[in-house]
């Protein structure tokens, strides 16, 4: 949903050659006390009375004037329009479509989360992945042997929920762990996206040990296609299930296949220990995803000249009060 970033950038003054008006004050000070000193004068009777019974100008007369030239020197900052100025962008949060694919080998089973299953800790991460990307569009993917679309990437987050909550080890018959097969299911849900940002979720603990496509390929041609892959490997501290002596897999089918992999899409590999991990780690995916500034820049300013006018205006009509009642001057 769109929203708008404002930054004030800065005060400027629209016309400051009006400041130039400021200078002649004191030049037309100077003359009106000139031209006073040399006008002539008119003697009332009875005013040095006055004087004596201490109603002789004082301090306070010099308010009206002070007031007054208060009004001009304001009037002057009005023209001078002076103004904040403020740098705007409309900021869009972007939905992204993002598979979830989910290892559901019976390893998954296995209570070192915390006491929970792996499976159970997963589905409850992911569940607050889901409640947590609202706007976004999510898939689900569910391989062992074999691997299949669980949900198609959809909006309807209610019916995902449900269908993720019905997971099971017991839904794929064929024994293994096909990493490569599921990145290659659910790159082809993501082609046909029309999202810009494309993500792939992968949760396994377990090694490649079947599939007709190898791990690597399969994320290659996730990377052609623009998908992201980040790798949750799920495990005793941290460190995927390593392969069985005469398994005929390497070493490498463990963890750092799943390093292997993330880096080849452009993504992240995330050792999960436990359920805290776990948590952390889909925190973490959340921050690399989202937020930009992708709309037009535009600057705003905002006039203060309003202000300085009716302040002008304030002091004006309260020098003249003021000369003219309680203040007025008297020769």
């Amino acid at each position: 949903m769109p929203g708008l970033f404002t930054d004030s950038t800065g005060f400027e003054l629209a016309q400051p050659w009006w400041f130039t008006l400021l200078l002649l004050l004191p030049v037309f000070l100077w003359l009106e006390r000139r031209l006073e000193k040399g006008r002539k004068r008119m003697v009332f009777p009875g005013v040095g009375s006055l004087k004596a019974e201490g109603l002789a100008a004082g301090k306070w007369m010099k308010v009206p004037r002070l007031l007054m030239l208060a009004a001009v020197v304001f009037a002057v900052l009005a023209v001078a329009r002076p103004r904040v100025s403020l740098k705007s962008a409309v900021m869009s949060v972007k939905g992204i479509d993002i598979m979830l694919v989910l290892d559901i080998s019976d390893s998954m089973r296995e209570d070192d989360f915390n006491g929970a299953p792996r499976l159970d800790a997963a589905r409850s991460v992911a569940l607050h992945f889901i409640r947590e990307h609202p706007r976004d569009r999510i898939g689900l993917v569910l391989f062992r042997g074999k691997s299949f679309t669980q949900c198609p990437l959809t909006n309807d987050h209610d019916v995902l929920v449900m269908l993720l909550r019905e997971v099971s080890t017991d839904m794929i018959s064929d024994d293994g762990t096909a990493i490569g097969s599921a990145i290659l299911v659910a790159t082809n849900r993501l082609q046909s996206s029309v999202s810009g940002e494309k993500v792939m979720v992968l949760l396994t603990d377990g090694v490649n040990n079947s599939g007709e496509v190898g791990p690597l390929t399969a994320a290659g041609i996730a990377a052609d296609r623009g998908v992201l892959i980040y790798v949750v490997g799920m495990g005793t501290e941290g460190d995927p299930k390593m392969p069985e002596e005469g398994s005929g897999l390497s070493p490498e089918s463990g963890k750092e296949l799943l390093e292997r992999i993330a880096d080849r899409a452009g993504g992240r590999f995330f050792a999960a220990a436990d359920s805290d991990a776990l948590l952390e780690t889909f925190t973490e995916i959340e921050a690399l995803e989202r937020t930009r500034l992708d709309g037009p820049v535009r600057i705003e300013h905002r006039e203060l000249y309003p202000l300085l006018l009716l302040l002008a205006a304030f002091f004006l009509a309260t020098g003249l009060a003021a000369g003219n009642t309680r203040m007025l001057r008297i020769p």
